[in-house]
């Protein structure tokens, strides 16, 4: 059964991941989820080539190829809480609008799974990201205690 945040996740375009054969998108450690960083199709840097609102979009698209290897590695996002999001942008240097950017991946996980307890966040820039990318992120996910 396909529950409501998979199905969200999915129909937001959760549909395709990273692979690697030399590490694992997600790692689970006790009642944690850690994924490696997940980056943004987009490439170019924020203030120059790619304006806040680009950045954002590129954000977004790093945050839907995390949801989907958390999908595949999980089985499911039900039952978990997103506690940690690290967001770090490809910047010009004299860039400082990193949390408007950070917002595209926020919003999206926001969408998928409330803003009850919200998570705490990092929104960096950086010189370079690898392949060029615009926007690299990471997160931890913590499994909710069900009652019965």
């Amino acid at each position: 059964m396909t529950s409501t945040r998979d199905s969200l996740a999915r129909a937001l375009g959760a549909t395709d991941g990273p692979n690697s054969p030399t590490m694992a998108q997600c790692a689970s450690a006790h009642e944690l989820i850690f994924t490696s960083g997940h980056t943004s199709l987009t490439l170019g840097k924020v203030g120059a080539e790619l304006t806040v609102a680009d950045g954002a979009q590129a954000a977004r698209e790093a945050a839907l190829r995390l949801l989907h290897s958390v999908l595949e590695h999980n089985g499911t996002l039900d039952g978990l809480r997103l506690v940690q999001l690290n967001v770090c942008v490809n910047t010009t240097p004299d860039f400082t609008q990193h949390g408007e950017v950070a917002e595209g991946a926020s919003g999206l996980l926001r969408e998928v799974f409330g803003d009850q307890d919200l998570p705490t966040r990092k929104a960096l820039g950086m010189a370079s990201l690898p392949r060029g990318v615009a926007v690299e992120i990471d997160a931890v996910f913590a499994a909710e205690a069900t009652t019965s």
